[in-house]
């Protein structure tokens, strides 16, 4: 029997995945110099300023989207013509990550804020988990709807929750060396599987959720249990290919945070 494989931290895995030859898409600014005001369903505005040296400023004066105003660094991505992904780190949070996918042509956005568990709730047994009747993973996730640059309304039109992927069973390839499996088993749970990289081996299941963009696009978002781990992506069957990022901590001792743009190229193994 051959040796198993050694879960790595998350800045270990950055490191695998940022290399010269990966495939995530480049980081670009569709958005320099213009402002946005995200009303979301919950009557909370935030005003968007996007400046050069790829800076976001995010206010709002209520507190209800539970993210401090801050400026902070930002990456961008664009899937599909005029549906952007922002993602930035919240500097005032502890361990907080934003994600705005910005849908431009229908004026709709949808926020997901991660948070990382502390050192204490990372270290909290699977067992308490079970008894406590918590969650598996101590990796929080919150999903905000919203409008861009009108008041979100009844008929406003949301990124709606889909099954759509259940039951297909997808390869990503990251890059020539760091390829994965995914089977989307049901509206809550995936598989995962590093068929060769820096996770070779290693598999599990995990926490995820399923939203559709457009035709043949989804937001796609995991919370991992063994080593914390936040996954977000936009996953095009149509272009067979995603962009996203992961968000955890650069090593076991819980000092500090990386969060890394990935993209890969799919391709559909299996599908109901």
């Amino acid at each position: 029997m051959s040796e198993p494989s050694a879960w790595i931290p998350v800045g270990e895995l950055g490191t695998a995945f940022e290399s010269e030859d990966a495939y995530r898409l480049r980081p670009v600014e569709p958005l320099l110099d213009r402002t946005l005001a995200l009303h979301f369903e919950s009557g909370a505005i935030v005003n968007l300023a996007f400046a050069p040296g790829s800076r976001i400023t995010w206010s709002s004066d209520r507190e209800d989207t539970g993210i401090q105003n801050a400026t902070a660094p930002y990456q961008a991505t664009e899937i599909r013509t005029g549906i952007v992904l922002v993602d930035f780190l919240a500097p005032r949070e502890p361990a907080t990550a934003v994600s705005l996918i910005l849908d431009l042509r229908e004026g709709i956005c949808t926020a997901l804020i991660g948070r990382l568990p502390t050192e204490h709730e990372a270290h909290i047994s699977l067992p308490e988990r079970i008894e406590q009747n918590r969650e598996l993973t101590a990796v929080t996730a919150v999903v905000l709807s919203g409008a861009i640059d009108r008041p979100f309304a009844q008929t406003t039109r949301r990124h709606a929750l889909t099954r759509e992927l259940i039951g297909k069973r997808i390869e990503y390839s990251y890059s020539p060396k760091e390829r994965y499996e995914h089977v989307y088993l049901n509206e809550n749970f995936y598989t995962w599987h590093c068929l060769t990289g820096a996770e070779q081996g290693l598999a599990d299941t995990d926490r995820c959720s399923y939203r559709k963009l457009a035709d043949r696009l989804y937001l796609f978002a995991w919370r991992e249990k063994i080593v914390p781990t936040l996954g977000v992506v936009i996953l095009d069957l149509e272009q067979m290919k995603t962009t996203g990022k992961i968000f955890g901590y650069r090593d076991f001792a819980f000092k500090g945070v990386t969060n890394f743009g990935i993209g890969a190229r799919a391709r559909i193994l299996s599908s109901p």
